[in-house]
């Protein structure tokens, strides 16, 4: 199931609700944080498989939550899952709302829920995913306190040794600095935030929950993972310029007349612009650059590589022509928006 309406609302609630950080007063902050909140959904989402997994958390407490509640979760699978730029109709919700939200038991996760009804409400959602919502809900609000009880102390304490090794990575960084030398864009979101998690080694990590806060697996091979702190803050910084652009190019690509599944390439393209600047930053390649998965970081480099080299210097129309330019290597028909 991709992206709906229904999640592009949530994920504007969120963007909404997240705007009220303070804006940046002096040196900005790289913070790594462990919070109850994110922990507990990402818990679920791997306890239940939906997009996230991992076989030694399984073996730990794959049995804190109970086999309905792993049924009514699978059961919406379709609706909570999400990656590359994509999502179920409800994962704006229950992964990236909730996450970012603030509770510190089943009572109050229970206001919170209500909350999300409330606005649900108002947008005149159908009944029938209101029902299913409410029903995702329950499994949040009754199986939250067991987690808190007999999970989260534990899983805090594994992950404490890797916030302070990052927090040491962080102290001489100059990434922010970098980032706004290379892309002329400024920074003025304050403090930026990690939280980290310790579900789920395998699945969509570096997931944004508002506009300074981001969401990562606690323990990813090292230098890896410090490449995706600079990769992710150029996103942030970018990503004003450059989302319109983004929704804008889904919508076209799902116009072409093509046998391929194109809906993969304004997310590729935002991700390798990434990876772009981020070895500009580095002055060779960096493991964003060697490890991005499926985001065919090197053919977009080529791109960016040769536009740049024409004068082009703003992210956002290296971006826009960069699409353009990988289209046209698929020999697909694009005169309107050469």
């Amino acid at each position: 199931m991709k992206r709906t309406v229904l999640y592009l609302l949530f994920a504007l609630l969120l963007i909404n609700c997240g705007s009220q950080h303070s804006k940046q007063t002096g040196e900005v902050k790289i913070l790594f944080e462990i919070r109850p909140e994110v922990n507990y959904v990402t818990h679920l989402y791997t306890l239940a498989g939906l997009g996230f997994s991992d076989d030694e958390y399984m073996a730990k407490y794959g049995t804190t939550l109970p086999k309905a509640a792993v049924d009514t979760l699978q059961k919406y699978k379709d609706y909570l899952t999400f990656g590359q730029g994509e999502g179920g109709m409800l994962a704006g919700t229950f992964f990236f709302m909730v996450s970012a939200d603030t509770f510190a038991n089943a009572d109050s996760l229970q206001k919170v829920m209500d909350k999300y009804q409330e606005m649900a409400k108002s947008y005149n959602s159908p009944d029938e995913i209101m029902n299913i919502a409410n029903a995702i809900a329950k499994v949040y609000v009754d199986n939250h306190d067991r987690y808190l009880k007999d999970v989260y102390p534990q899983a805090r304490k594994d992950m404490e040794e890797r916030q302070n090794q990052l927090s040491q990575h962080m102290k001489d960084h100059s990434f922010v600095k970098d980032w706004e030398r290379v892309t002329g864009y400024t920074w003025n979101r304050g403090d930026y935030h990690w939280l980290l998690y310790r579900a789920g080694a395998k699945g969509p990590s570096y997931n944004n929950l508002n506009e300074n806060t981001n969401t990562v697996y606690y323990n990813q091979y090292l230098d890896y993972q410090l490449a995706m702190f600079s990769h992710e803050f150029g996103i942030f910084l970018m990503q004003d310029s450059i989302d319109p652009i983004v929704e804008e190019m889904k919508e076209y690509v799902r116009t072409l007349n093509s046998t391929k599944d194109l809906t993969y390439v304004p997310w590729s393209t935002f991700e390798s612009l990434a990876c772009w600047y981020n070895c500009k930053i580095a002055g060779g390649e960096t493991e964003d650059y060697r490890n991005f998965g499926n985001a065919d970081v090197k053919t977009f480099c080529q791109i960016f590589d040769r536009l740049s080299a024409t004068g082009i210097t703003d992210p956002a129309e290296l971006y826009r022509k960069g699409i353009i330019e990988y289209l046209k290597l698929l020999d697909l028909p694009l005169s309107d928006k050469e």
